[in-house]
C-alpha cells in the first residue's frame, strides 16, 4: 500500500464512522454523538477524535493526490489557483466568522446562548456553509480525486448534523429557537434575500 493509499483509507475510516455516529444519533437520540451529552463524555471525545482526523487527513490526501482529478485540464493553472483559492478562504473566512459569533462552546457542540445575530441572521447553519465551501475550494486547488471523495463523504456530516441539532436546540431554547427556525432558513433560501423562509428549508 502507498502511502496515499495508507492515509486515503485511513482518513475514509474516519469520515465513515463519523457519518455512521451521526445516523446513530437520528435513529437512538439517546447515544448523543451529536451534539455531545457533554465535555468529559465519551461521544464527544470520540466524535472530536474522527473530526480531527477528517480534517488532518482531507488536507493530506490532497497534498499527497494533488493533479489526479484533472481539474487543471479544463482551468488551466491560472483558474485552478484563482478559483480554488478563492473558494478555500471564502469558505474559511465565513466558517471563521460564525465560529466567532458562536463562541467556542458552541462550536465544540456544547450548551452556550442561542446566537440569532450576525451571520446566523442569515442562516441557521453559516459556520457548515463556509465548512462546505471550503473543502470545494481546496479539492480544485488540490485538483485531488482522493480529496474530492473525502470532502464528499464530510459533506454529508454537515449537511445531515443540523437534523440531529435541532431537536437538541428547541429542547435547550423552546419557543426562542422555534421562532428563529421559523424566520430563517437552514442553509440558503429567500428570508437570505428577505423573504420569509418555509421551516427547514
Amino acid at each position: 500500500m502507498t502511502p496515499v493509499e495508507f492515509v486515503f483509507w485511513g482518513t475514509m475510516t474516519t469520515v465513515v464512522l463519523l457519518d455512521l455516529s451521526l445516523l446513530a444519533t437520528l435513529l437512538r437520540p439517546r447515544l448523543g454523538f451529536w451534539p455531545p451529552p457533554g465535555r468529559d463524555t465519551w461521544q464527544y471525545r470520540l466524535t472530536w477524535a474522527l473530526f480531527s482526523g477528517t480534517c488532518a487527513g482531507f488536507l493530506v490526501v490532497g497534498g499527497l493526490d494533488a493533479g489526479s482529478l484533472g481539474v487543471n485540464h479544463w482551468l488551466g493553472e491560472a483558474g485552478t489557483l484563482i478559483i480554488g483559492s478563492t473558494l478555500f478562504m471564502g469558505g474559511t473566512t465565513i466558517a471563521s466568522y460564525a465560529m466567532g459569533y458562536l463562541g467556542l462552546r458552541g462550536c465544540l457542540g456544547l450548551e452556550a446562548e442561542l446566537v440569532t445575530e450576525g451571520p446566523f441572521a442569515v442562516n441557521r447553519n453559516p459556520g457548515y456553509v463556509g465548512d462546505l465551501i471550503l473543502m470545494a475550494g481546496y479539492v480544485i486547488l488540490s485538483d485531488s480525486r482522493l480529496a474530492g471523495i473525502v470532502a464528499a463523504g464530510a459533506a454529508l456530516w454537515f449537511l445531515v448534523a443540523p437534523l440531529a441539532e435541532e431537536p437538541w436546540l428547541e429542547k435547550q431554547y423552546g419557543k426562542d429557537y422555534r421562532r428563529y427556525k421559523k424566520q430563517h432558513p437552514r442553509f440558503l433560501g429567500w428570508s437570505s434575500f428577505g423573504v420569509p423562509a418555509h421551516e427547514g428549508a
